[in-house]
This record gives C-alpha cells, sequence and structure tokens, in this order.
C-alpha cells in the first residue's frame, strides 16, 4: 500500500463507530497486510497473535495495540510498554484507545502520538513503520528538534482544535505568540534560566487533573513573568516564585488558550523533552514550523541547512575572519584588533524570517571570539576573565513581514546567545545574568521593500547584508508582490522589470544599501533565473555599473532539511564596491579566483545578451512557427482527420500534419487545416472545413484583442504565418526537460506546419544540427535563454542568433554535416522510439550516445583545439567570443560559420 492509501484506510476507520475488538484487524488490513494473515491473527489454537494482554492483539514487529476503558488509555500504553512480548517480538507500533483519546508510540525511539481517535488519518506518517515503510530522518537533525516540533505541531493542533476562535484574524496572532512564550518558558526551566521545572511544577499544580484550569495558570504565570515582583497584587500567590523577564516577550495580553485532555496530554509530553540539547541553528524555524503547517514535513521540520547558509556567509565575512586569524595567530595586538573588528561588525538580513542567517552568523562570530579569547591566554600565559561577549545582539538587525516570524528570530537569538554565554563560562569562569531579557537583536515587522534599510541598520562601519528572501517568479506573484516589486524599481526609473523575480528588487536595495557606506557588502541568494534569459540584461546593468561580484555560487540545488526535502536551482551572488580584492567563483566543489564574474556567473567580460532578429555569427535566420488563434478550430486529431477524409477524401490537400513540442519530442500525430488564399472557394465546398474556418471567424471576432479581431477577416489563415515551405526545415523545441542530454530537434519534410510552440530554419544545411543538437549549444541556452521552472527554453533571438561560432572552413562545415548525418542515422536505427526514448538519459542508447560525444569533440575542437573540460570553460569561451563580436559596430552583418 502506499501512504496515501494508508491514510485513507484509517480514515474510513475512523469514520465508522469504535468497537474496541474490531478494530486491532482493521489496523492491521489499513497498514497493508492480507486478509489471509489477518485472519489468523484471530483468536483460534493457531492463532498470530502474541499478546499477553486482555483484548490485546501483537502481529510481530508491526504491532502491539491494548484496548483501554474510558480514560485509562495512558494506562493501557503502560501495560503495552511492560508487557514481555512488546519486548519479544519488537512491534514497530504500540496503539492503545478509548474510542475517544489515541495515543500511539515508536517503542525504538520513544517518540509518542496523541490524537483525537476521530482524527487518526491526519499522523498516518505517524503509523508508517508498521506497514514495514521508514519514516523520513535527516542526517543533520537532533533527536530532540525532531521530538520537540512534533509534539509542539500537535499542542498547537489540538489548541486550535479546542478553540477554533483562536485560528482566524487577531487571535491567531495570539495563539502564536501564546506558543513563542510557552517555549520560552521550557527551554528557561530546562537551561537553568529559571530553577529545574519550575514552570511545568507550578502550572500542572493549579491547572487542574486533567488540564480543565491550565489556561487559567499559563496566564497567571504570564503575567506575572511581565511585572517585577512588587507589582503582582492581583495575581495568585504562587506566582511571586517566577522571575521577572522583561525583554517585552509577555508584555500584552496574558491569556490562554483552553485546554482539554489531548491538548493536556501534549503539554505535558512537550515539557518532558530535553530542552537543553535544542539546536539554536534551527531554533527559529522549528518554532515558526508549529504554527504554519505548511512548512511542516513528515516530522514537522523545515529549516534551511547549516551547510547552504554557510555558503552565504563564509566567503562573504567569515572566510576573511578565518584568514586575519590565521595570519596574526601569533601576534597578541593584531588578534585584539580582530576581536575590536567582531566587536563592531553588523550582520543584516532584510528577509530574515524566523532568524537563520543571524542566528548561525552570530553564533559563528561567538565560536571565533572564543576561539582567539583562547589563543591570547595561551600567547600571554594569562587567564582570561570575560564576564561578557563583545558580540552584541543589537548588531543583528532585521526585516521580516511576518510578526510571528519577527519575533521568534529574537527568541532564537537569545536562545544561540544564552548556550553560546553558558560555553564562555565553562571556558572562563564567568557569565552575565540571564535576566531579566534584553531585546534579541534589532528585528522589525515590516514589509522590506516599503521600509528605510538605513533607519533600521545604518550608519557607518562595517555591515554585510546577508538573506535569503522570497523567489516568487514574474508569472507566480501575488498582485500585492508586484506592486512591491514595481515600486522599487519605478522609484529609481528603471525600465524593463516586469520579467523580474520577487527577489531581484532586494537585490537592487541591496546594491542602493551598499552604495551608501563605505564598508558594506551583501550576499543574497536567488533562483538561477536572476543569472539568465531576459533577466540577466534586465537586472544586473544597473547594479554592475558601479559594484562588482566579489564571490559567487554558481547553480545548484538548494535543499532543506524536511521531510519532503525540495530542491530548488539556486545562485548565491556577493557583490561590494569594485575593488582589487579576491573574486571567487565556486562550481561544483572548485574555487576559482580571478575575475571579473559577469552577470551570467561566468569568469569573463561583462556582457548582456539581448535579442537578435538575425545570427551575429552568420548562422541560418531561424523563425517562429505558426500561431492557430483559432479556438482548436483549425487543428485535428489523427481521428477527426480520417472522419473528414472517410466523407470527403478531397479534403487531403488541405490537412497538413503539424508538429510542436509535444508532437516533435513525443511523436504523437496532430494535423492542421492549411489552405493557400487561391484555394479559400475550393475548400470551403467542404463542410466540415467550411465549418471549422466559420468557427475560427466567430472565435477571433469575440476576442478582447484588437489585432486578432482584425483577423477574423482572414480565418482559414493562421494568425501568426508558419514559415514558407522549404525542401526540409530543421525544428526546434521551444521547451525541453533538464533532464535530457541535447535539445530536442529533427528534421521535417516540406508539407510540415510547425506550430508557434517550436522554431523553424528553413532549407537547413545539416551542420545546423550539429550545432542545436551540441553539448555547447545547450550550455548556452541555459544560460542566454533561461529556463521555464525547471525546463529549458529556447529562442532563436536569444539562444540561437546569439550563439557564437568561430569561422569555419567549408571542410569544417562538411565534416559537421557528416556528424549530423551520423546522428540521424543512429536514431533512425533505434525507430519507432521517439526522441522522448532515446535521449531518455537512463535508457539513451549507447550508440546514440557516442554519436553525440563525437560531435561534441569534433565541434569543440574546432573552438579551441580539444575538447573543452567542462561547462563552465564552455561558457567562458563562448562569452568571450560573444563579446568580441556583440559589440562591433558591423556585427550584425558579420559571417561566422556560412
Amino acid at each position: 500500500m502506499t501512504p496515501t492509501e494508508i491514510a485513507d484506510a484509517l480514515e474510513a476507520i475512523a469514520a465508522k463507530p469504535f468497537d474496541p475488538n474490531e478494530l486491532p484487524y482493521a489496523f492491521a488490513a489499513a497498514t497493508g497486510n492480507a486478509p489471509a494473515t489477518i485472519s489468523k491473527l484471530r483468536p483460534g489454537r493457531r492463532s498470530l497473535n502474541k499478546s499477553g494482554l486482555p483484548g490485546g492483539v501483537l502481529m510481530n514487529r508491526k504491532f502491539h495495540y491494548a484496548p483501554a476503558d474510558p480514560g485509562d488509555v495512558e494506562d493501557a500504553l503502560a501495560r503495552l510498554r511492560s508487557d514481555k512480548q512488546t519486548a519479544c517480538h519488537a512491534p514497530a507500533i504500540l496503539l492503545a484507545t478509548d474510542g475517544e483519546e489515541l495515543i500511539a508510540e515508536h517503542p525504538a525511539s520513544g517518540e509518542t502520538l496523541r490524537c483525537a481517535y476521530a482524527e487518526m488519518h491526519r499522523h498516518f506518517g505517524f503509523f508508517l513503520p508498521a506497514a514495514g515503510m521508514t519514516r523520513f530522518k535527516a542526517a543533520e537533525e537532533n533527536e530532540v528538534d525532531v521530538k520537540a516540533t512534533g509534539k509542539l505541531a500537535r499542542l498547537y493542533d489540538a489548541l486550535a482544535r479546542r478553540n477554533p476562535e483562536w485560528t482566524s484574524g487577531p487571535r491567531r496572532h495570539d495563539l502564536n505568540r501564546f506558543m513563542t512564550r510557552l517555549i520560552f518558558c521550557l527551554f528557561a526551566e530546562d537551561v537553568g534560566i529559571f530553577p529545574k521545572d519550575q514552570f511545568t511544577r507550578l502550572v500542572t499544580n493549579h491547572a487542574g487533573t486533567r488540564g480543565d484550569e491550565a489556561h487559567v495558570a499559563i496566564g497567571q504565570a504570564f503575567a506575572a513573568m511581565n511585572r517585577p515582583a512588587g507589582e503582582r497584587g492581583d495575581l495568585q500567590d504562587w506566582t511571586r516564585e517566577l522571575a521577572y523577564v522583561n525583554g517585552g516577550l509577555f508584555a500584552g495580553a496574558s491569556d490562554a488558550p483552553v485546554f482539554d485532555r489531548v491538548a493536556w496530554g501534549c503539554f505535558q509530553e512537550a515539557a518532558g523533552l530535553h530542552w537543553r540539547k535544542i539546536n539554536p541553528d534551527i531554533f527559529g524555524s522549528m518554532i515558526q514550523s508549529v504554527a504554519d503547517a505548511s512548512m511542516r514535513g513528515e516530522l514537522g521540520m523545515h529549516y534551511t541547512s547549516v551547510p547552504n547558509i554557510l555558503k552565504v556567509l563564509g566567503p562573504l565575512f567569515l572566510d576573511e575572519l578565518d584568514a586575519e586569524i590565521q595570519a596574526n595567530w601569533n601576534k597578541p595586538k593584531a588578534l585584539r584588533r580582530v576581536l575590536d573588528r567582531m566587536a563592531r561588525l553588523r550582520v543584516f538580513d532584510p528577509a530574515c524570517g524566523s532568524g537563520n542567517f543571524l542566528v548561525i552568523a552570530y553564533r559563528e562570530l561567538r565560536a571565533r571570539e572564543t576561539k582567539v579569547l583562547k589563543r591570547l591566554e595561551d600567547l600571554t600565559g594569562e587567564r582570561q576573565i570575560q564576564m561578557w561577549s563583545a558580540i552584541n545582539l543589537d548588531h543583528f538587525c532585521g526585516i521580516e513581514i511576518a510578526d510571528f516570524a519577527a519575533e521568534t528570530a529574537k527568541l532564537a537569538l537569545f536562545i544561540a546567545e544564552y548556550q553560546a554565554n553558558v560555553e564562555m563560562e565553562e571556558l572562563f569562569g564567568a557569565a552575565t545574568e540571564s535576566l531579566p531579557l534584553h531585546d534579541g537583536g534589532r528585528i522589525i515587522h515590516a514589509n522590506a521593500l516599503h521600509a528605510d534599510w538605513e533607519e533600521v541598520c545604518g550608519g557607518s562601519g562595517e555591515i554585510v547584508v546577508a538573506s535569503n528572501p522570497p523567489f516568487a517568479g514574474a508569472k507566480s506573484q501575488t498582485p500585492e508582490q508586484k506592486r512591491d516589486r514595481n515600486r522599487v524599481f519605478e522609484a529609481d526609473g528603471i525600465q524593463g522589470y516586469k520579467c523580474l523575480d520577487l527577489v531581484a528588487a532586494w537585490f537592487h536595495l541591496a546594491a542602493k544599501f551598499v552604495r551608501s557606506g563605505e564598508s558594506r557588502r551583501f550576499g543574497i541568494v536567488a533562483t538561477s533565473s536572476i543569472t539568465q534569459g531576459r533577466q540577466a540584461p534586465a537586472l544586473w546593468p544597473h547594479i554592475l555599473n558601479d559594484l562588482q561580484i566579489n564571490f559567487a555560487h554558481r547553480p545548484f540545488k538548494w535543499r532543506n532539511n524536511a521531510a519532503a526535502n525540495a530542491a530548488v536551482d539556486c545562485v548565491i551572488v556577493g557583490c561590494r564596491r569594485t575593488s582589487d580584492g579576491p573574486v571567487r567563483l565556486y562550481d561544483d566543489g572548485v574555487v576559482k579566483s580571478g575575475g571579473p564574474i559577469n552577470a551570467y556567473l561566468i569568469q569573463g567580460p561583462l556582457v548582456y545578451g539581448g535579442q537578435q532578429s538575425r545570427s551575429l555569427f552568420g548562422l541560418p535566420q531561424m523563425l517562429y512557427g505558426g500561431m492557430p488563434n483559432d479556438g482548436g478550430n483549425l487543428l485535428l486529431s489523427a481521428a477527426e482527420k480520417d472522419r473528414i477524409l472517410e466523407r470527403h477524401p478531397e479534403a487531403e490537400r488541405f490537412l497538413r500534419p503539424f508538429v510542436g513540442t509535444t508532437e516533435l519530442i513525443e511523436g504523437k500525430e496532430r494535423f492542421c487545416i492549411w489552405i493557400e488564399d487561391e484555394d479559400l472557394d475550393i475548400a470551403r465546398a467542404i463542410p466540415p472545413i467550411a465549418e471549422r474556418v466559420e468557427r475560427t471567424r466567430r472565435h477571433r471576432l469575440d476576442s478582447t484583442n484588437v489585432e486578432t479581431q482584425n483577423r477574423a477577416g482572414v480565418p482559414h489563415r493562421f494568425w501568426h504565418p508558419a514559415p514558407p515551405s522549404a525542401s526540409n526545415q530543421l525544428i526546434v523545441a521551444s521547451a525541453s526537460s533538464e533532464r535530457r542530454p541535447v535539445l530536442p530537434a529533427d528534421f521535417a519534410p516540406a508539407e510540415v506546419v510547425p506550430s508557434n510552440l517550436c522554431f523553424v530554419i528553413p532549407n537547413a544545411p545539416p551542420w545546423t544540427f550539429a550545432l542545436v543538437a551540441s553539448r555547447l549549444h545547450l550550455v548556452w541556452i541555459e544560460a542566454i535563454c533561461g529556463k521555464l521552472e525547471r525546463r529549458y527554453r529556447y529562442s532563436n533571438t536569444l539562444g540561437w542568433h546569439t550563439f557564437p561560432v568561430p569561422r569555419m572552413t567549408a571542410s569544417q562545415l562538411d565534416e559537421l554535416n557528416e556528424s549530423a548525418r551520423r546522428i540521424l542515422r543512429t536514431r533512425a536505427a533505434h525507430h519507432p522510439k521517439t526522441i522522448a526514448d532515446l535521449y531518455d538519459p537512463e535508457k539513451m542508447p549507447d550508440d546514440l550516445r557516442e554519436a553525440h560525444r563525437r560531435n561534441d569533440e569534433l565541434l569543440e575542437t574546432m573552438y579551441v583545439g580539444r575538447p573543452f573540460k567542462n561547462d563552465t570553460e564552455r561558457l567562458e569561451k563562448l562569452f568571450k567570443l560573444y563579446a568580441a563580436r556583440s559589440w562591433t559596430p558591423d556585427a550584425r552583418a558579420s559571417k561566422g560559420a556560412a
């Protein structure tokens, strides 16, 4: 069974009246066991049931179930744990329920699920081990993080179900704030900020037997922590034990949502965790994911991995600090200057979310501070008396549009500071008091595209901007996001910005911010699309006119540690004022020094690909295919064509093959009605054709586009005409899977009509196919044309007409002609396999792969006398040729390959 099928089966169980005797067999069926196996679990002389409990059912290594009396589910679970058969047969799941509450546990990890019986299907992921499926657990995850997130998420959901009025409007913010406060208290009592278990003990003592009064007790506790001890006269006496916290964490309303039995059980489980072991690097995202179900993976984890964040922070400023520390390792005065630099440095994230970048930047700086202090102790022989860190949280600034995330970032920074202070105390023997709190960083709740960045983190001194803003592509932005983006670029009179991703607005503002100070730089994560296609020339000339890219990571998969582990093609780009300092380009684990780095993240000249109506290098002109704009009336399936010909064989002259991207790649058949003006009367005498032409006319008249309306007068013609017929035509698909190693292209006879989803070279010589089908052309298209989502997106004006080729002799063109024919012959030998079949990277025939390898080797030797080592080297050469030709006055008249 699939996980979805298991979820559906569990939902069906929950929808039926609870029968304690039948539930274990229904659960066995829901987790994929065969009916014959399930029948053997039932009572009988040879039953497979190994349970030693009354009413219990144990299926070896799968599950152990016990029914519970009303309200005694916890006791039933305890009996399951202690039953010797549980230890003997190692079931993956323990399951106890009274039909109202359900508790399940993974004996191997101790992780527990509490939920309403009727909600069991919502937690189907928890039951997957009973079906022999392994749950996701990322290597970087701390078990405590996993458990904490899952338990807190279940508490949040239980409170939301019990208090639906807290799930919308201002009350939703109150519920989020309540969770933030609660998490702080659980952490504080486990690490020594509060006395051990103080908060849990006091709340439990005054919450009633089943948590009925928990909301009153927690509200009293929160109110007390917001006031000095002498200002609590209206609160219950027991609250005097609690310390004054301050810091704004408990300011405002202190009321709490009402708890039911499930919520109270979830609270007790969360309180029992070892919060001291929580990972500060992901603390902020962990808390945020509790309140945002869309951020929860199967285990409730969703955060940016530390290695990815360090790809930004390292080259932005940490690597430079490390080099400075290393160069001055034996110089006490110089090391103290490094300490002073770190104390003055400010880190700014204008899209800080729940604080990941700021927390890790703080942690890394504190680690280096400790390292230098220890070294000074070794060099001077004097013990360091360090009572507090010189690295101030006030130097960690952020802007975040979501208020809960902004508050979470402050709390996450405080947690990181506390844990760093504990380490300092262990090393140097002194530390500051933890309470009352001070603000955890200078984080403001605002829209970063409206806020004044100078007010948040301006002034003199060294400032680094590190951020991972929202990516939202030009077509996926909400109306509000579009307005924000437009506002940013229109304020500076910039044109042509409407093709840009939302993240481009952060790049523009970051560039302005860097220009406003002497010692500023930025490093920002973005989708790779901003360094490709139309976006590169739209964005980067405005940034690189007085700044330079001093480091960049070429496209790589940006993965988080969620169970789904979605990957996005991303780049990281760092900019500073133009200088002679080092420039580094990171590409697939290789670091290249030198420069400059251009907008396409290639070490080469600062050029920008622009649309060209004809080739800059003398290649044959490539044209658009034909666009019907017919409401589907001029196009026919093979079956529709056959029905027309069955009754009207004279229509054959007007029905031609029609090829778009799908037809080219997958070999599907489609046809179109094609009527020359002089044959219109003859065509209209054929009823089904006349009817389709008339429907096309009405379709165009109904359009709101004036140009389309004007073409209603010639409904037999395509809206955009196809290229004129030729003896042969090379057809190239407009989009292709990123997995496919070659751009889809093929020759077609004259009668084929190419669609607007293809590009065409009429009367194309074979060597044009050798170019299109090359690795060189593919990497050029990826850089210059960009991608559609993750698929390759082709363009004649951007990709083919700009494709750089060296001058080729007639002999070289003959060699390419033969290479193209070799590839086409090899394809034909595998008929009827389609392009989709032939270029599946896992199934590509060896002889076809070899033919393409030989084609690449032949072509690349014409560029540099040998095959290129990698794609970066290919692009560097192509950009050099492009720069030399594209900016010369007679570029368009130049003759290249021809």
